[in-house]
């Protein structure tokens, strides 16, 4: 399963988790460190929070309802607390989370994860940034293990701007990742996942399978405002003679 996240992250078949380090190495670079902060994190993160670089002053897990509760058992190992929620509305106060880490579920629909920015709007604060770790549509090698998925949940970068845009957000940084199949990259560390993703990110840039994005919260609405037409605009040119005339007034 392409976009089952949890499957392409650990080979059982290998010691080595290259995705898994790899990612937390993305992340890092973008947020350093979180102390003093709050962190909520959605979706499949569990096993991508980066524990020896991340203290956040407070960590909250979200999940969602519709996941049955066997499924929570491999939170217990990390000690964090965690709650149930609805995409429609979060169990926090707004304006309460100081950053937000998504990383797609399977099980989210389209329209659920439309309400997840909803909510995620609300919840962040005025200097908020969130991550996203989206699947990518034009990633080749999800689209050989997993073409039933990729036109049902996945996303065009030119279309997922436009979908945040509408919700308040704008994109601060942004880079495709995961350039090879999770069983190349899953038995290599991270030094040679660094040269095959430099390598992909130079001959293959738009066909990495996610995308890493960060965006950040917009506190108005932008008031978009009809250009006028040249026809509207009234030129007036005045002649050497009259320029003359009214400079020998004066």
């Amino acid at each position: 399963m392409a976009y089952d996240f949890n499957s392409i992250l650990v080979n059982q078949c290998q010691k080595k988790q290259g995705i898994t380090t790899y990612l937390q190495y993305k992340l890092t670079q973008l947020w350093p460190n979180l102390c003093g902060l709050s962190l909520f994190t959605l979706g499949q993160t569990f096993s991508l929070f980066p524990q020896k670089t991340w203290y956040p002053h407070y960590h909250l897990h979200g999940v969602l309802d519709s996941i049955p509760n066997c499924n929570l058992k491999h939170l217990y190992h990390y000690n964090q607390k965690t709650c149930c929620f609805s995409t429609d509305s979060f169990p926090l106060q707004d304006c309460s989370i100081d950053r937000i880490l998504y990383v797609h579920d399977a099980k989210v629909t389209q329209q659920q994860f439309y309400s997840l920015l909803r909510s995620c709007w609300n919840t962040l604060n005025d200097d908020g940034k969130i991550i996203l770790l989206l699947p990518n549509k034009l990633g080749w090698w999800s689209i050989i293990d997993n073409l039933s998925l990729r036109y049902r949940n996945s996303f065009f970068i030119q279309k997922l701007n436009i979908i945040l845009k509408q919700h308040m957000f704008h994109i601060s940084h942004y880079e495709r990742v995961i350039y090879f199949p999770p069983k190349v990259m899953n038995s290599l560390s991270l030094r040679n996942n660094k040269i095959l993703e430099f390598i992909g990110v130079f001959f293959v840039p738009f066909l990495g399978g996610y995308h890493l994005i960060e965006i950040e919260k917009n506190l108005y609405a932008p008031i978009t405002v009809t250009p006028l037409k040249k026809n509207y605009i009234l030129q007036e040119k005045l002649s050497k003679t009259s320029l003359n005339l009214t400079n020998s007034d004066q």
